[in-house]
């Protein structure tokens, strides 16, 4: 150890004299004439003396002194610039491994844990804080046996301290780092080149469970698991565990090996949930685990996109026509890019109809859009509005895109918002049956209406009872008024998480559809009430025969026909007015007005709306005639009595001859005209 100190510095040391003055004729006498013990001090006229002329004692406690002072350093210097390592020190046979492989190097610092990140940084400081006193003339032992003994001591500077209580990764209460293990984290640190290096080696080993495709048993279990069915894990390992005793019925040492349920679970819980999903689910289920693609509507422009779907109330409401409890559906259009509701209506059903009457709802008051996106149901996909001459959205030069069968993802703004708007006018009712209702509080007002409406039927008084849950139930009015005030509330105050932000918070729909057009212009095209009624109005094909055609059961007639007689032409209909119909030719050109006369089908014609109400009353029908055969058929026998053969040879039996009297069933032609003329049966 190089240090140097005057007699002035040692006045107080242990085995030396009490004065300066005999302190230094001490020292005088014990470095002698020595050059390497005592020398002049560099810019002064006092003489320092080497720590090896003090007394072993006072050594001792300069070292110490000294230790403490370059700890100090230590703690707030910079790092120490790393010797290049020496012959002695050879590298780890996993060090020399990982520098011929990089890519092994950056795996395995990726698999390294917060926990054993810390634990690393911590031993570097360690480690560097030796190297930074072997820099200042202390040996690596030395360094060593201090750094150790003060961290058991509590002498450490507070930053060290806390290195040496991560870095020594003990649990409970022992304290302090050991000396070979201090040792191990110096020479570690001098071998390694850079910090990936370095985090890596001195990171301590971390127990690592098995990965699922290491166990060698899983995807036997995951053949049980994976069904369609969805049996429950206690089943599904049922299963397993019967399949495996049968297999190994003559390997005693394999069936003990069967793994617990417990050890199923385990493995189980390590799968991701798209894994553990896997064969249990299909079609939209299955892809909503997928990854998928977000579509950036900021760049299409306000009615670039609408899109369109149904979705059925849940509550009851008053049937428009006779007043019994039903569920309606709401069919709602959005634009893509605002997410302004620009249009809905409210039917019985979803049906080609409610979808055009909610598109003309939003085209009166937003103009036309460029395209709409919608899914594959009847409602959205038909003839009335796609086909390529008459369909009302070629008419209208929109280009009418749908997705793919269960693929409701594609769709995700209008499903999300199915799940706002229905609900939140559904449940300000007290017929909702949705999602947190009280199930019998459900099925009490559901019986209770029901027995109201079957009372007024009969012109019976209601009871108090009845007369609360029949107030319960809405007309039909009431609901269109609650949904026009939930789709105006949400177009004008709800913060739509997907719309950009605006001093801190994010825009409404109708607030981002007014910027869309102020930034973009307005560049949309409007339609004009004459436009909006011809536009609506849906196109059929038919047949002009000597003036007359035939339309939804009613027959029309206009003299000008004869003009196009024999040809095939356009024929549009309000949906709401049968009296009339517009018939052009197959290029768009007009042609007449038919009008509804001399129907042998109809007294009246029937409109369009009526026509469908009728087909689905019928349809109601027909599935309520299936239910009552099924019924009839759990009446009757499922085996018929077998037939016996005749042992008579032709001649009728007592009693089949009784029975024929009874019914008048005659074998013979005779018979018949006898009875036919007498009355009697003669049974000769």
């Amino acid at each position: 150890m190089n240090i140097w100190l005057t007699a002035k510095e040692s006045v107080g040391l242990p085995g030396l004299p009490g004065t300066e003055h005999n302190i230094r004729n001490s020292l005088n006498k014990r470095a002698g004439e020595n050059e390497l013990l005592r020398r002049r001090r560099s810019g002064t006229k006092a003489f320092e003396y080497h720590v090896d002329c003090l007394p072993a004692e006072a050594q001792e406690v300069i070292r110490q002194r000294h230790y403490s002072e370059l700890l100090e350093q230590s703690a707030t210097a910079e790092p120490a610039a790393v010797p290049a390592a020496k012959n002695t020190i050879k590298p780890r046979n996993k060090l020399a491994l990982i520098r011929q492989c990089p890519a092994l190097l950056e795996r395995e610092v990726s698999t390294l844990t917060d926990k054993q990140r810390q634990i690393s940084d911590a031993r570097a400081v360690l480690a560097q804080t030796v190297v930074t006193m072997c820099q200042s003339g202390v040996s690596r032992a030395a360094a060593v046996r201090q750094i150790v003994s003060a961290s058991r001591d509590g002498s450490l500077p507070l930053s060290l301290r806390q290195a040496a209580e991560i870095a020594s990764a003990r649990k409970g209460q022992r304290c302090g780092i050991g000396k070979s293990s201090l040792q191990e984290w110096v020479s570690i640190y001098m071998a390694t080149e850079n910090s990936a290096e370095r985090l890596k080696m001195l990171a301590p080993g971390h127990h690592k469970s098995r990965a699922p495709e290491q166990i060698g048993w899983l995807p036997r279990f995951l053949a049980h698991w994976r069904n369609l069915n969805g049996p429950s894990l206690q089943a599904a390992y049922n299963s397993f565990r019967d399949e495996w005793e049968a297999d190994y019925a003559d390997q005693p040492a394999m069936q003990a090996a069967c793994p617990s349920y417990h050890a199923v679970r385990r493995a189980m819980e390590k799968l991701p949930r798209r894994e553990r999903a896997r064969g249990r689910v299909s079609a939209s289920a299955a892809r909503a685990l997928e990854t998928y693609v977000k579509r950036d509507w900021s760049m299409m422009p306000v009615n670039g996109c609408w899109v369109s779907d149904g979705k059925s109330l849940n509550m009851k409401v008053a049937h428009p026509i006779h007043g019994r409890p039903f569920t309606p559906e709401l069919t709602m259009v959005i634009d893509g890019r605002s997410r302004v509701v620009v249009g809905w209506s409210l039917a019985l059903s979803e049906n080609v109809i409610a979808v055009a009457d909610a598109y003309r709802h939003a085209m009166s008051r937003f103009g036309k859009p460029l395209f709409t996106y919608s899914d594959n149901g009847g409602g959205e996909k038909n003839k009335t509005l796609d086909a390529d001459i008459t369909g009302i959205f070629p008419r209208l030069g929109i280009q009418h895109m749908t997705g793919i069968p269960g693929n409701p993802q594609a769709r995700g703004i209008i499903e999300r918002l199915n799940a706002v708007i229905p609900r939140s006018v559904a449940i300000k009712f007290g017929t909702y049956n949705g999602y947190g209702a009280d199930r019998e509080n459900v099925r009490i007002t559901s019986r209770a209406i029901n027995s109201a409406i079957n009372a007024l039927e009969k012109n019976k008084e209601l009871n108090p009872v009845q007369r609360n849950a029949l107030a319960k139930l809405p007309s039909w009015q009431q609901l269109l008024d609650v949904i026009e005030e939930e789709v105006e509330k949400y177009n004008n105050t709800h913060r739509h998480s997907s719309l950009p932000k605006v001093d801190g918070r994010h825009m409404t729909p109708m607030e981002a559809y007014r910027a869309a057009l102020k930034e973009g212009g307005d560049e949309i095209e409007y339609l004009s009430v004459v436009e909006l009624r011809d536009m609506f109005m849906p196109e059929q094909v038919r047949k002009a025969r000597r003036g007359w055609l035939d339309l939804q059961n009613n027959s029309y007639f206009s003299e000008q026909l004869l003009a196009v007689d024999g040809e095939d032409v356009r024929v549009a209909y309000d949906i709401h007015d049968a009296t009339r119909v517009v018939v052009r030719r197959m290029d768009g050109s007009f042609v007449c007005e038919a009008i509804w006369n001399g129907n042998t089908r109809a007294a009246v014609p029937v409109p369009a709306v009526q026509t469908a109400m009728e087909q689905r009353r019928q349809r109601r029908l027909n599935l309520n005639d299936q239910k009552r055969r099924e019924i009839e058929a759990e009446g009757r026998p499922v085996l018929e009595a077998p037939t016996l053969p005749d042992f008579n040879f032709g001649q009728v039996l007592q009693g089949e001859l009784q029975q024929a009297e009874q019914q008048n069933y005659h074998f013979l032609e005779a018979d018949r005209e006898h009875h036919q003329k007498t009355g009697t049966w003669d049974r000769k």
